[in-house]
Formats: C-alpha cells, sequence, structure tokens
C-alpha cells in the first residue's frame, strides 16, 4: 500500500478501511468516530452503518490494545435506536470485550423543541479491549496533598476508613464522564468536514490509554483529528479514510501543524499536552 501522507511517524491511507486493515501492523489504542445510522452526507453519500461492526472487527490490536468508539444517540419513531448493539455482536466475535462506555458531556444542549425529549448535550464512548491496561493518571486530583479524612460506606451500610493512608495523590485516571465543549465558531475547519470533533476528545483518550511512541490508529480518519492529537502527544498513528477530499485536509493540517491546544483544565499547570510531551523528552 502507498500512503497518501507519510511524514514524522504519521500516516494516511486513502481508501476503503476493510481492505486497508489486514496489513497493517497492530495497535496499541484505537480512537475513531465512526459515521453512524446514515445521519451524515459525506461528498453526496452516506456510509452504510451495517458496514462499522464488520471493518472494526478487522482492526488488529496489541494483546494490551484498547478501541474507543465514539457514538452518538439516534431516535426513530419517538425512540431511541440501540444500533451499537450491533458493534458489540460484531467485537466479542473478534474476541473484544466491552470494558465501558463513557459519556461525552458536551456541556450544552441546542436549542429546539427535541420532539418532547430533553435537548442533546451528550454522546457517548465505548470502550472495547481483550485485557486491562493501566490508565495514565492525567487529571488533578481536587484535594491532592491533603490528608484523607471521609469514610467509606460498606455494603451493609456501616462505613471504614480510606484504605489508602498518607495524603490524596496528585493525579487520578479520568472520571467516565468526559467533559469537553464542542468547536462552535465556525473555524476554517469546520467548514470542511461536516462533523470534526473537538481536538481535546482525543487528547483525552490518548493521554490516558497509551505511551509515547506507541501506534494509535483511527480507521475512520476524517479530517484527521484524532492523528494531529496522537502527533502533539508523541504518538506514532495511522489513519484510513474513503474520501480523497479529507485525506488532502488531514495531511495540510499535519503538515501546517496547526493545534492550537488549550488546557482541559487550567488548574493543572502543563495539562495532558505538557506532562506527556515532558515525558517523551526525558525518555529521548
Amino acid at each position: 500500500m502507498k500512503p497518501y501522507y507519510e511524514h514524522a511517524g504519521i500516516t494516511i491511507y486513502h481508501g476503503d478501511c476493510r481492505e486497508i486493515l489486514p496489513d497493517l501492523e497492530a495497535a496499541d489504542l484505537i480512537v475513531t468516530s465512526p459515521p453512524y445510522m446514515n445521519l451524515r452526507i459525506y461528498n453526496g453519500r452516506s456510509v452504510e452503518w451495517s458496514d462499522v461492526p464488520t471493518a472494526l472487527a478487522l482492526c488488529r490490536l496489541q494483546a494490551h490494545g484498547q478501541m474507543l468508539i465514539n457514538l452518538g444517540m439516534v431516535h426513530k419513531d419517538g425512540e431511541v435506536l440501540e444500533y451499537w448493539s450491533a458493534l458489540r455482536t460484531g467485537l466479542e466475535a473478534a474476541g473484544l470485550k466491552l470494558a465501558a462506555w463513557y459519556v461525552w458531556d458536551k456541556g450544552y444542549g441546542m436549542p429546539g423543541d427535541w420532539a418532547g425529549r430533553f435537548a442533546s448535550a451528550h454522546e457517548f464512548v465505548f470502550h472495547y479491549r481483550r485485557e486491562p491496561r493501566d490508565v495514565n493518571k492525567t487529571k488533578r486530583c481536587t484535594y491532592a496533598g491533603l490528608e484523607k479524612t471521609r469514610t467509606q460506606r460498606n455494603r451493609d451500610g456501616s462505613f471504614h476508613a480510606f484504605s489508602h493512608a498518607g495524603p490524596v495523590q496528585q493525579f487520578k485516571v479520568p472520571d467516565s464522564v468526559l467533559r469537553v465543549t464542542p468547536q462552535r465558531d465556525g473555524g476554517a475547519w469546520n467548514a470542511e468536514h461536516p462533523a470534526i470533533f473537538p481536538i481535546e476528545l482525543p487528547t483525552e483518550l490518548i493521554a490516558a490509554l497509551s505511551q509515547p511512541k506507541e501506534l494509535v490508529l483511527d480507521p475512520y480518519a476524517g479530517s484527521g483529528t484524532t492523528l494531529l492529537a496522537a502527533k502533539e502527544l508523541g504518538r506514532r498513528a495511522i489513519g484510513i479514510e474513503i474520501e480523497e477530499r479529507y485525506c488532502e485536509i488531514a495531511a495540510l493540517r499535519l503538515s501546517q501543524s496547526v493545534l492550537d491546544f488549550k488546557e482541559t483544565d487550567e488548574k493543572q499547570g502543563a495539562g495532558i499536552q505538557g506532562r506527556l510531551l515532558a515525558e517523551v523528552d526525558s525518555k529521548e
């Protein structure tokens, strides 16, 4: 296979991911947001959802590899469609287990009547794997450095002290709710692709579940946001995209290094980006 783009450990392939995936090296982490339920039109055509579980089941993962899939809520005839059940069936057949699913809290819902429902302000991130791996502690603890004085409840309703002695640790693993606000300011790249997600979302996931120089894969790369996040965090990355126009956009973004990271939490000081890049520098 000839890459569409290749530089500094980041590679883009143009084509159908079902044809390309079997020939790739095993990834350490997959972070992707595939088109779901034919709700988006890309260059005049939609992607059939039924093809997505088949494609993701072809992804090759290291034994410790993790797969994170961003999907949104879909309603039809007044009820929720649990279309992701086909994804679970396909991935379990490939030996992957559903470890958890997380909520992407977008911070606000759009105005409208919403057919008698509350305004949608979240999406899901499904977490699949064969076996667990340690999660990097990328979030500062609210009570970092303070002595633990609170208690925990037992199953019978009684209480016991925290089992870990000493002050509260400085950092912890991320919460199951990812609080990332989408970009709504009509940025330059938003106009080029109908469903760009904020770069902070893949940054959170990649920082937590991979190490520097490991391989991150996005089989539905779109405009390359996951690849940009991986590059900034010192990971290698491979993206696959069927639309050549989006390959072009992703390659341009990577070549220009148009990154404008903001700290996920200003109280963290250096933040995820700075801490992870410092780790890369210390190992070189």
